[in-house]
């Protein structure tokens, strides 16, 4: 979100099933730093009465946000994650028909009007990342091929652990022009790493509409979470 985040975490609606909601600040859509909470960590708001709109059906305003003296390991968080929105093909993802553009990075975009939510879980088979130079640094994107088949080829990482070790790695390489060498780590030892394991979950998010009115989709989760230790394989 730019210069801030977009925090989004889980109610429970029954003993096994969660929905998501997406707490906001008293003004705009993004928390600012210092923000003082990590992935797990169980929150507690007061939600002031807001009318969502589509598909951010899961947005709630909020004065501030509480912490509790509970926090929820990985393996817990994607347990609960997998009791929410969840989806095997990318239609159901948000119950509308994706649609592809047509330049060479095939990214994958809804209709804001047509889309029922903004966010969905799903399993992926494998994965393999892309790091495009940009102006101020890169921009981090995977291709995930999920468990029905079906492939998502251009999607933007914005989950904040993996792009600080995305950018963690790119400093470790001592080279005038990193991204390569770092993108071949990224899809030899560290893709190989989540593939091997069972716990293969992605959150697949949509940003806010903008005057194309297109939403294009992004990877808001990555499981498993990166590992600090990794970077010593470079």
């Amino acid at each position: 979100m730019g210069a801030g985040y977009c925090v989004i975490g889980l109610e429970q609606t029954s003993p096994d099933s969660f929905c998501s909601t997406r707490p906001l600040p008293p003004k705009a859509f993004a928390w600012r730093e210092p923000f003082p909470f990590k992935r797990g960590d169980s929150i507690y708001y007061e939600p002031v009465p807001t009318v969502a709109k589509r598909p951010h059906i899961e947005d709630q305003q909020c004065n501030g946000l509480q912490p509790t003296d509970r926090s929820l390991g990985e393996a817990e968080l994607v347990e609960c994650l997998r009791k929410a929105e969840f989806s095997s093909t990318l239609e159901y993802l948000f119950e509308c028909q994706p649609q592809s553009s047509s330049g060479g990075g095939r990214a994958v975009w809804v209709n804001p009007q047509e889309a029922r939510r903004s966010i969905c879980g799903c399993e992926y088979d494998n994965i393999r990342f892309r790091l495009f130079p940009e102006r101020d640094g890169f921009n981090l994107r995977a291709k995930l091929a999920l468990a029905s088949g079906e492939r998502l080829d251009s999607i933007p990482i914005v989950d904040r652990e993996w792009c600080r070790f995305a950018g963690s790695l790119v400093q470790r390489v001592k080279r005038s022009d990193p991204l390569p060498l770092a993108e071949r780590f990224m899809n030899r030892s560290v893709a190989n790493k989540l593939c091997a394991t069972l716990k293969r979950f992605a959150r697949i998010g949509l940003p806010r509409p903008r005057g194309d009115q297109q939403c294009w989709l992004m990877q808001d989760s990555l499981f498993p979470q990166p590992n600090s230790f990794w970077l010593d394989e470079i």
